[in-house]
């Protein structure tokens, strides 16, 4: 679960990006989801370029009905490494989006279109803390970089998202100022996206299924609070008014059935998306959070998983079952557009993140049974989701 890298996990992992540089489901009488995307994350796989080869990562995808590909566009380490260690902002950046350029090329062969989540660690020179970290970000600074970002990729990437999981501390700090900090990340991120590239969709949210005390707010309590709304869903005073192309959410819930109802009205899991899709409507109706479409605000579940291994994990049937499960159940979800399974290869002991394993086949390329449950799932449902076609034609790279 990309909430619970730690910062020094975090540096680790993603200085790949510094080598590349040069019933209560869903709601009542909803229809069942059209073209439903199902999409896929693995950074380390499928960006690092490790662990299996990217060609045989995206043939294996596409048996999955893969059309979309999340790839964290982490803002520290889209600039050489020294930059982000700087102690004041250098004058100019040069930004390197190298990696992320390969493998937006590489998807797009494959007929796999890319989202990039926007996000954090920030460099130094624009943390609260001065470390590489997600500690009181500059806003403004930020959305430099999305911008920098979006104008680069006019024309190539058709999807973003501001910040991974606001809601958990090591992601975005401290908690209490989490929702204002995440307001002001996203209007600067929404904006400069917006005016670089008009046609890109931007989701807001990003955030991790349920409360933990001292390590993340419960989804709903932190939705509440970045749009200015009360207990009572009125305005408690006037933010300006955000809007969105879709709210991406990660309903993860590790220990149970898809369809459990985990506890707490705040929460939202796949069990109890309804508590979310309520509070989007509510909030909706206050005029704080608008969606660009007209109508109500559409559902991106961005990541989910069962882990392989620890001392929260299932048996291995159990989470074939419950995978199978969870998409059908995205399936029948009108809200729904995207379910997305996050990891495809587990990673070694030692990486980081390894102790959050969700991975569907070992790096010797043996398939566990969950990938071989999706694998069916999806060919049972064919002709109700969108299904990988041909290459994909985009402009050149530094183009836009």
């Amino acid at each position: 679960m990309n909430a619970l890298l730690s910062p020094r996990s975090l540096m680790l992992l993603a200085a790949i990006g510094t080598v590349l540089f040069a019933s209560a489901t869903f709601p009542r009488g909803a229809e069942a989801a059209r073209n439903l995307e199902i999409a896929l994350q693995d950074d380390t796989v499928f960006l690092g370029q490790r662990y299996i080869d990217r060609e045989r990562a995206f043939r294996l995808a596409r048996a999955l009905g893969v059309t979309r590909l999340r790839v964290n566009a982490n803002w520290a380490y889209s600039m050489p490494l020294p930059l982000a260690k700087a102690r004041r902002k250098p004058a100019q950046v040069p930004w390197g989006f190298l990696g992320l350029d390969s493998l937006v090329d590489a998807a797009a062969g494959n007929g796999i279109r890319v989202h990039l989540s926007v996000t954090g660690p920030a460099p130094v020179w624009a943390s609260g803390n001065r470390k590489i970290s997600g500690w009181q970000p500059n806003t403004r600074y930020f959305g430099e970089f999305a911008a920098a970002l979006a104008a680069h990729f006019k024309g190539r990437v058709d999807r973003y998202s501001i910040w991974n999981e606001p809601n958990w501390r090591t992601w975005l700090g401290p908690l209490k100022n989490g929702p204002a900090l995440y307001r002001s990340l996203y209007q600067r991120g929404y904006a400069a996206i917006k005016k670089a590239d008009p046609a890109a969709k931007v989701l807001i949210g990003e955030t991790s299924p349920y409360a933990r005390p001292g390590f993340s707010t419960a989804p709903i309590a932190f939705l509440r609070s970045l749009a200015c709304v009360n207990k009572r869903w009125k305005r408690a005073r006037r933010c300006p008014v955000l809007k969105a192309d879709g709210y991406a959410h990660h309903p993860y819930d590790l220990r149970h059935a898809p369809a459990y109802r985990y506890p707490g009205a705040d929460n939202a899991t796949m069990g109890t998306l309804s508590n979310l899709t309520r509070a989007l409507d509510r909030i909706a109706r206050t005029g704080a959070l608008r969606f660009n479409g007209g109508g109500r605000m559409p559902l991106y579940l961005t990541e989910f998983g069962y882990l392989v291994n620890g001392h929260r994990s299932l048996p291995s049937k159990q989470r074939s079952r419950y995978l199978a499960q969870a998409f059908e159940m995205a399936l029948k979800n009108g809200r729904v557009k995207s379910q997305l399974h996050y990891l495809l290869v587990s990673p070694p002991k030692n990486a980081p993140g390894s102790f959050f394993n969700t991975g569907l086949m070992t790096r010797t390329g043996a398939k566990y049974p969950q990938y071989r449950a999706l694998q069916r799932w999806y060919q049972r449902n064919r002709v109700r989701v969108r299904r990988p076609g041909a290459s994909i034609s985009l402009p050149p790279a530094g183009s836009g």
